[in-house]
């Protein structure tokens, strides 16, 4: 076995031992994200960036129709790999001209839903849904993808339906339940998000769900698909629910404005805004501010009205909705004080 394996074991081991979310190799250091923090790994003691060229250069062995490329490319190469039975999401590119490989740990199967402290009243509502549009949105790194996972299984456990996903990459492996579960990965199984959603269409699905909504062509397709009866999840890139909405619209073009809004009005069924906040005794905690679909409220959306939706927010307690001082109040005794600080505006 080569040195380079056995650091990759050291590694492998500490992720498993820890809530590490990233870790990163770069001129002679291997560092990991814990709990929002960077750490080195100081079981690997001093590196030379040789020793890491190395590691590096075991991550590209198993992407050999490729590993030739990067020693002359500009750019990142992005794939998929396993590690000791771990999988991890790759992304390898240069900087000042070195090699550095930025690594997200992946999941080994889909969480239930009380395990990330989604409410069964809001669990409930998804799983009896038959159709329309469903965003979990939020800040990069605040368990989008993990809480459509663990909503995705929740209706695997009870309803027999067919699901399939659009992902880059492939996160949560799912086990067929009661539902039919077909998972695709960007790259390997089709080349986007709008195309996999397209094809997706003519493949006879109940629900789909789009990895990430992020440009104009998925977001109109999405609302397409949310109309004509399907049940669509997806993500997206926002600091509340308020700004979803307004963030989901200005990804469609000036010409389909008004349609969109008055579209997305009418298909939304939920949308959960999310913030992973640090414990005080350790780990992190999500706090969600959700809105539901209700007849006033599609007519406010569509009037692109800020102030009277986080009123009717305020007001719809008793349907589910809740807004995000609401929710933090709920958790302030857990949360670090810092977080409390910074979110409790």
């Amino acid at each position: 076995m080569s040195t380079a394996h056995h650091r990759w074991r050291t590694v492998v081991d500490f992720v498993r031992a820890n809530d590490v979310s990233d870790v990163c190799l770069y001129a002679g250091s291997v560092t990991a994200r814990l709990e929002g923090r960077i750490v080195r790994l100081s079981e690997e003691g001093a590196l030379s960036t040789a020793d890491v060229m190395e590691m590096i250069g075991e991550l590209l062995a198993s992407q050999r129709a490729i590993a030739t490329e990067i020693g002359s490319a500009i750019g990142a190469l992005d794939f998929t790999t396993e590690l000791f039975a771990k999988r991890f999401r790759v992304n390898i590119a240069r900087a000042r001209g070195e090699l550095f490989a930025s690594m997200r740990p992946l999941p080994e199967r889909a969480p239930e839903p009380d395990q990330i402290g989604l409410a069964a009243q809001l669990v409930r509502l998804v799983t009896g849904l038959n159709s329309g549009l469903v965003l979990i949105t939020g800040p990069t790194g605040s368990g989008k993808t993990t809480t459509i996972a663990a909503l995705i299984q929740a209706i695997n456990r009870v309803k027999q339906v067919k699901i399939i996903t659009i992902e880059d990459p492939i996160e949560f492996l799912f086990q067929p339940d009661q539902s039919e579960v077909i998972q695709r990965e960007i790259g390997s199984d089709t080349v986007s998000y709008e195309q996999g959603l397209r094809e997706a269409l003519r493949q006879n699905p109940d629900v789909i769900v789009v990895g990430e909504i992020r440009d104009s062509e998925t977001a109109i397709v999405a609302l397409q698909a949310a109309e004509t009866g399907h049940l669509v999840f997806g993500s997206l890139h926002a600091s509340s629910v308020v700004e979803s909405i307004g963030r989901y619209l200005f990804l469609g073009s000036l010409e389909y404005a008004r349609e969109m809004r008055y579209v997305l009005g009418k298909v939304f069924r939920v949308i959960a805004n999310q913030r992973l906040l640090k414990r005080r005794a350790g780990g992190r905690v999500a706090v969600r501010e959700v809105c539901i679909h209700a007849p006033n409220l599609e007519a406010v959306i569509q009037r692109g009205n800020d102030q009277e939706l986080n009123n009717y927010m305020l007001a719809g307690r008793e349907s589910g909705m809740i807004d995000f001082q609401t929710a933090l109040k709920s958790v302030q005794s857990i949360v670090d004080p810092t977080d409390l600080q910074l979110f409790g505006k």
